[in-house]
Order: C-alpha cells, then structure tokens, then sequence
C-alpha cells in the first residue's frame, strides 16, 4: 500500500499529499461572471419638508455588464427610515434592473446620509448604494 502512495504521488510532482486532497473549487472567469454597474451609486434629495413630504423615491438602475445572468438576492437597508424594492428576476446580459429605495421623511431630523447594501451574484457580491438629505 504505501508503494501505491508513493506512485500516485509521482503523477504530479512538486504537489504535498494535503494539496492533491484539497477539494478543487470552481472559479467562473470575470468576463463571464455577473457584474452590476449601476448608473450612480448615491442619491442627494437636498432639503425635504418634513411635513409637506410623503415618502420619497428615488430609483438606482443598472446594468449586467457580464456574461451570465444577475441575481440579486437581497437589499437591506441602514435604516427603518428606508424600505427597497428591486427587480427579483435574473437580468440578462446587457439588461436593466433597478434598486427603488424609498426615504420616509417623517422618522428623520436634519442631515441624514443612509447606506443600501444590495447582495448579489455579480463580482463584488454587496455593493453600496447612499441617500443623503436634509429634513427640515
């Protein structure tokens, strides 16, 4: 048996007996891997009335710039001021989705700056998305 080890060991010379057991992953190239470029990636609403403001919107859109379709599996937000809704289909290759983030302006005082984490299958996995303001 141990002249069975050391024959198999002779099929990939320089390689430890650890490293020809480590399960192999499976790397996608970059080019054809999901990639999410959004148009911008932070919104200013300026001055907001508190009182003579409904919730207000504001929509992030992007592209699959990869070759496989985008998924995005999840968006949370910094804040119970904010809520998102976003495209919950795979976006194809040079297709448009959008994260829709909506601000209530009645849980907030003065400046505000607000993170979005959208969690996808492209590259970067989580990528920010900021709103910031002034509620007076």
């Amino acid at each position: 048996m141990i002249s069975c080890f050391i024959i198999c060991c002779k099929d990939k010379p320089g390689l430890s007996f650890r490293e020809k057991t480590k399960k192999e992953e499976t790397v996608i190239p970059d080019k054809i891997q999901p990639q999410i470029a959004f148009s911008k990636t932070s919104h200013s609403f300026g001055k907001i009335h508190k009182t003579k403001s409904d919730t207000i919107v504001v929509d992030f859109v992007f592209t699959n710039i990869g070759e496989n379709p985008l998924i995005i599996k999840k968006v949370d937000v910094s804040c119970s001021c904010l809520s998102a809704n976003y495209s919950k289909y795979p976006i194809k290759k040079d297709s448009i989705g959008f994260i829709r983030v909506a601000v209530n302006p009645t849980l907030l005082n003065g400046s505000f700056n607000k993170s979005v984490f959208v969690t996808s299958n492209s590259m970067n996995e989580v990528d920010l998305l900021k709103v910031k303001g002034t509620v007076y």
